[in-house]
């Protein structure tokens, strides 16, 4: 997924931005933006992100399917379950 965002401090600014791009990127027969999504800013600010494809690239949604792998446990080579081995800790300071 490719994002564009428009991230300033400055709302004013950021706005008259969007007020130039989201209409070359609707008039843009290559590419395909979703609609904006505005984020919060702390200062006051403007933070906007928009998801772009390519016009024509199939769309891939991917919905997650719990099984019964989900509760599998993993074996190491010998069958017996994985075990974390455990790692000596770093001497201060270093």
């Amino acid at each position: 997924m490719v994002q564009l965002r428009v991230m300033t401090d400055d709302r004013g600014r950021g706005e008259d931005v969007l007020a130039v791009l989201l209409p070359l990127l609707q008039a843009c027969t290559a590419l395909q933006a979703s609609e904006p999504t505005r984020l919060s800013h702390r200062g006051g600010g403007l933070r906007v992100v928009l998801d772009v494809q390519l016009a024509g690239a199939p769309a891939v949604r991917i919905e997650r399917e719990d099984g019964p792998a989900a509760g599998r446990t993993r074996t190491g080579r010998g069958g017996a379950p994985a075990r974390r081995q455990r790692r000596p800790a770093l001497p201060p300071g270093g």
